[in-house]
Protein backbone atom coordinates (compact mmCIF):
# COMPACT_ATOMS: atom_id res chain seq x y z
CA UNK A 1 0.00 0.00 0.00
CA UNK A 2 1.33 3.26 -1.03
CA UNK A 3 0.85 5.74 2.01
CA UNK A 4 1.82 8.99 -0.37
CA UNK A 5 0.47 12.36 -0.33
CA UNK A 6 0.52 14.58 -3.45
CA UNK A 7 0.68 18.53 -2.79
CA UNK A 8 0.28 20.76 -6.25
CA UNK A 9 2.07 23.84 -6.62
CA UNK A 10 0.28 26.19 -8.80
CA UNK A 11 2.87 28.68 -10.81
CA UNK A 12 2.78 32.21 -10.40
CA UNK A 13 5.00 34.08 -12.41
CA UNK A 14 5.32 36.88 -9.64
CA UNK A 15 5.68 34.28 -6.72
CA UNK A 16 8.68 32.51 -8.84
CA UNK A 17 10.36 35.67 -9.76
CA UNK A 18 10.29 36.50 -6.03
CA UNK A 19 11.10 33.50 -4.55
CA UNK A 20 14.29 33.02 -7.16
CA UNK A 21 15.37 36.57 -6.55
CA UNK A 22 15.12 35.78 -2.45
CA UNK A 23 16.93 33.11 -3.04
CA UNK A 24 19.89 35.09 -5.03
CA UNK A 25 20.17 37.72 -2.04
CA UNK A 26 20.21 34.99 0.50
CA UNK A 27 23.35 33.14 -1.29
CA UNK A 28 25.03 36.08 -1.89
CA UNK A 29 24.70 37.66 2.01
CA UNK A 30 28.00 35.71 3.18
CA UNK A 31 29.77 37.36 0.02
CA UNK A 32 28.62 40.90 1.58
CA UNK A 33 30.20 39.95 5.31
CA UNK A 34 33.07 39.23 3.44
CA UNK A 35 33.32 42.15 1.05
CA UNK A 36 32.23 44.47 4.66
CA UNK A 37 35.87 43.36 5.61
CA UNK A 38 37.33 43.97 2.84
CA UNK A 39 36.40 47.68 3.03
CA UNK A 40 37.26 47.65 6.69
CA UNK A 41 40.94 46.13 6.08
CA UNK A 42 41.26 48.58 3.54
CA UNK A 43 40.45 51.84 5.12
CA UNK A 44 42.79 50.16 8.24
CA UNK A 45 45.86 49.43 5.77
CA UNK A 46 45.13 52.99 4.25
CA UNK A 47 45.02 54.80 7.68
CA UNK A 48 48.26 53.31 8.18
CA UNK A 49 50.29 53.43 4.90
CA UNK A 50 49.36 56.94 4.06
CA UNK A 51 48.14 59.09 7.20
CA UNK A 52 51.03 60.44 9.02
CA UNK A 53 50.56 59.17 12.48
CA UNK A 54 53.37 60.19 14.85
CA UNK A 55 52.75 57.93 17.74
CA UNK A 56 53.36 54.86 15.51
CA UNK A 57 56.52 55.34 14.13
CA UNK A 58 56.38 52.76 10.89
CA UNK A 59 58.83 53.85 9.10
CA UNK A 60 59.58 51.21 6.21
CA UNK A 61 56.46 49.04 7.13
CA UNK A 62 53.74 51.64 6.13
CA UNK A 63 55.07 50.79 2.50
CA UNK A 64 53.83 47.62 3.28
CA UNK A 65 50.49 49.09 4.48
CA UNK A 66 50.28 51.34 1.55
CA UNK A 67 50.44 48.34 -1.05
CA UNK A 68 48.26 45.82 1.29
CA UNK A 69 45.12 48.72 0.54
CA UNK A 70 45.77 48.35 -2.94
CA UNK A 71 45.45 44.70 -2.58
CA UNK A 72 42.45 44.94 -0.53
CA UNK A 73 40.57 47.51 -2.90
CA UNK A 74 41.32 45.37 -5.56
CA UNK A 75 39.85 42.94 -3.94
CA UNK A 76 36.42 44.98 -3.17
CA UNK A 77 36.52 45.54 -6.86
CA UNK A 78 36.60 42.24 -7.73
CA UNK A 79 33.65 41.47 -4.89
CA UNK A 80 31.78 43.88 -6.58
CA UNK A 81 32.35 43.32 -10.12
CA UNK A 82 31.81 39.32 -9.39
CA UNK A 83 28.07 40.09 -7.37
CA UNK A 84 27.02 42.68 -10.19
CA UNK A 85 28.04 39.82 -13.08
CA UNK A 86 26.39 37.20 -11.05
CA UNK A 87 23.15 39.33 -10.45
CA UNK A 88 22.90 40.30 -14.45
CA UNK A 89 23.13 36.45 -15.40
CA UNK A 90 21.50 34.98 -12.61
CA UNK A 91 18.34 37.43 -13.53
CA UNK A 92 18.40 37.13 -17.08
CA UNK A 93 18.29 33.09 -16.25
CA UNK A 94 14.99 33.77 -14.21
CA UNK A 95 13.40 35.44 -16.75
CA UNK A 96 13.88 32.64 -19.40
CA UNK A 97 12.78 30.00 -16.63
CA UNK A 98 9.78 31.76 -15.67
CA UNK A 99 9.28 31.93 -19.53
CA UNK A 100 9.30 28.33 -20.00
CA UNK A 101 7.55 27.92 -17.32
CA UNK A 102 4.70 30.38 -18.51
CA UNK A 103 5.05 27.95 -21.67
CA UNK A 104 4.32 24.71 -19.65
CA UNK A 105 1.81 26.31 -17.19
CA UNK A 106 -0.85 23.97 -18.19
CA UNK A 107 2.02 21.03 -17.14
CA UNK A 108 1.60 19.55 -13.23
CA UNK A 109 4.13 20.81 -10.39
CA UNK A 110 3.85 18.78 -7.43
CA UNK A 111 5.42 17.46 -4.19
CA UNK A 112 4.73 14.07 -3.57
CA UNK A 113 5.32 13.19 0.30
CA UNK A 114 5.98 9.65 1.46
CA UNK A 115 7.38 7.65 4.15
CA UNK A 116 11.19 7.05 3.29
CA UNK A 117 11.30 10.26 0.84
CA UNK A 118 10.04 13.13 -1.04
CA UNK A 119 9.42 13.89 -4.44
CA UNK A 120 9.67 17.15 -6.64
CA UNK A 121 8.49 17.03 -9.95
CA UNK A 122 7.90 20.30 -12.03
CA UNK A 123 8.04 20.49 -15.91
CA UNK A 124 11.22 19.97 -16.55
CA UNK A 125 12.70 17.68 -13.94
CA UNK A 126 11.35 15.05 -11.15
CA UNK A 127 13.72 14.88 -8.27
CA UNK A 128 13.09 12.28 -5.67
CA UNK A 129 15.39 11.91 -2.01
CA UNK A 130 15.39 10.21 0.84
CA UNK A 131 14.49 12.17 4.27
CA UNK A 132 18.05 11.33 5.17
CA UNK A 133 19.32 13.85 2.62
CA UNK A 134 16.77 16.57 3.29
CA UNK A 135 17.20 19.67 4.88
CA UNK A 136 14.87 22.69 5.39
CA UNK A 137 15.15 26.14 6.60
CA UNK A 138 12.78 28.87 7.08
CA UNK A 139 14.36 32.72 5.92
CA UNK A 140 11.08 34.75 6.29
CA UNK A 141 8.23 33.70 4.82
CA UNK A 142 10.18 31.53 2.44
CA UNK A 143 10.60 27.72 2.74
CA UNK A 144 14.07 26.41 1.40
CA UNK A 145 14.45 22.68 0.79
CA UNK A 146 17.44 21.38 0.48
CA UNK A 147 17.60 17.83 -1.31
CA UNK A 148 20.63 15.52 -2.13
CA UNK A 149 23.52 16.69 0.47
CA UNK A 150 22.38 20.52 0.02
CA UNK A 151 22.81 20.72 -3.55
CA UNK A 152 19.33 21.02 -5.23
CA UNK A 153 17.47 24.04 -3.79
CA UNK A 154 13.81 24.23 -4.13
CA UNK A 155 11.64 27.55 -2.72
CA UNK A 156 8.21 27.78 -1.82
CA UNK A 157 5.75 29.96 0.27
CA UNK A 158 2.62 29.02 1.44
CA UNK A 159 1.10 31.25 -1.67
CA UNK A 160 1.94 28.25 -4.09
CA UNK A 161 -0.65 25.85 -2.48
CA UNK A 162 -3.96 25.85 -1.79
CA UNK A 163 -5.41 25.45 1.71
CA UNK A 164 -3.65 23.55 4.35
CA UNK A 165 -0.96 21.82 1.92
CA UNK A 166 1.79 24.07 3.17
CA UNK A 167 1.11 23.14 6.41
CA UNK A 168 1.08 19.36 5.79
CA UNK A 169 4.88 20.17 4.10
CA UNK A 170 6.09 21.37 6.66
CA UNK A 171 4.24 18.95 9.10
CA UNK A 172 6.03 15.92 7.13
CA UNK A 173 9.28 18.22 6.93
CA UNK A 174 9.77 18.64 10.28
CA UNK A 175 9.00 15.16 11.24
CA UNK A 176 11.21 13.34 8.77
CA UNK A 177 14.03 15.42 7.31
CA UNK A 178 16.73 18.29 9.65
CA UNK A 179 15.59 21.42 10.34
CA UNK A 180 18.94 23.85 9.21
CA UNK A 181 19.87 26.59 11.39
Amino acid sequence: MDDSIKLQLYFNEKIERENQKFFFQYTWKKHFVELKKAIIYAVLFMALGFLPIKSLNLGPVSIIFKYGSFLFIGYIFLLLYQYFNTKNKTFKLIEEQIDDLRKKHDEISFITLHQDSITVKNPFNTINCVWDKTHYKIVDQYLILNMVNKNINFIFTEAEFKENEYKILLDFLQQHSTKEK
